[in-house]
């Protein structure tokens, strides 16, 4: 890291002016190879509270929290930290959440990495939630001895992949046709991030696990609309189980099988979808779908730590034993 000294700064943390130096200047930085690792967690995840950012990269909490408050300052300005975190009253207590600016986001093209798809953020919670369940499956991955993560590239250059789905324009996506309360729906499934696999090592014997990508809730909408064609919890069940029902998870993606996580705010909302899903499936139940809670960005509530506990903690399930995806 770079060795400038700097005087304790007593800006607001929202700000972006900058760190000085005894002599009154700005600290400019340049990035080490460990703050390019931390650009390219952003540029995958898209925010990362700063407890996060930490588990991946490790070292000293308190050193990682001057860097990344350097980063995020004038002249230096490679991250950004979003406005809508300030949202919460206690927002001033809780880790910082993280976000690569224009500049980190430059740095990593000159280097030839990956970066964020460019596409305009939309709903701050919902992709939050989606950042900290993903990362934590990763987290988990990382800290087990005996998973693999498949990513979605590995996936789309898979000979299982079908040729028509590698060369759509949205391989993601899953067209589906089903029926909803006497109407008949035919739409395109695109779960929240990117699909992905779990290739696990249990008693020298591998097994797989694949799964469209997850489906974070942060109950904005209704688990059961009166009116059909309104967007609900009950039609995202429905579409799922036809795709399940029609095969399609074998015909689009190559999956073997198919398991499709339900992220949600609280256990009443959980157990609402629960008992949903035995609805729809005449009591019973599936074992493809996993419900987990995950406190919203603007719960009061605190969140779980930066961990892999979206892996390594079973998953429930409506007329099967919980599952856990690490054994």
């Amino acid at each position: 890291m770079d060795a400038t000294p700097a005087k304790t700064a007593h800006n607001s943390r929202w700000s972006r002016d900058p760190v000085t130096d005894r002599g009154g200047a700005a600290v400019a930085v340049y990035p080490t190879e460990r703050d390019i690792e931390m650009f390219t967690l952003l540029a995958r995840f898209r925010y990362l509270p700063a407890d996060y950012i930490h588990a991946f990269v490790g070292g000293s909490q308190k050193a990682l929290s001057h860097r990344l408050n350097l980063l995020s300052r004038k002249p230096n300005l490679y991250l950004a930290r979003p406005v809508q975190q300030r949202q919460r009253a206690d927002a001033n207590y809780r880790p910082l959440i993280y976000a690569l600016d224009d500049r980190g986001a430059r740095m990593l093209h000159e280097r030839g990495l990956p970066l964020p798809p460019k596409s305009r953020h939309h709903n701050f919670v919902h992709e939050l939630m989606i950042a900290q369940v993903t990362a934590s499956i990763e987290l988990g991955v990382r800290e087990s001895g005996n998973v693999r993560l498949i990513t979605w590239e590995e996936i789309l250059g898979s000979e299982r992949m079908p040729t028509a789905t590698r060369q759509s324009a949205n391989p993601m996506s899953v067209p589906v046709t089903y029926s909803f309360r006497g109407a008949t729906h035919s739409v395109a499934v695109t779960a929240d991030a990117r699909p992905f696999g779990l290739e696990r090592t249990i008693d020298g014997k591998r097994s797989y696990l694949f799964f469209p990508g997850i489906e974070a809730d942060c109950g904005t909408e209704p688990i059961d609309a009166g009116d059909p064609e309104r967007s609900s919890i009950a039609k995202k069940l429905c579409a799922y189980l036809a795709i399940a029902e029609q095969d399609l998870h074998r015909s689009h993606f190559g999956f073997p099988n198919f398991f499709i996580p339900f992220i949600t705010t609280g256990a009443a909302r959980a157990e609402s979808m629960m008992a949903l899903l035995e609805r729809l499936t005449e009591r019973g139940g599936s074992k493809l779908f996993l419900f987990k809670t995950c406190p919203a960005f603007t719960s009061p509530e605190r969140p779980p730590p930066a961990s892999g506990h979206m892996l390594t903690e079973p998953w429930q399930r409506v007329g099967f034993p919980p599952m856990a995806l690490d054994r």
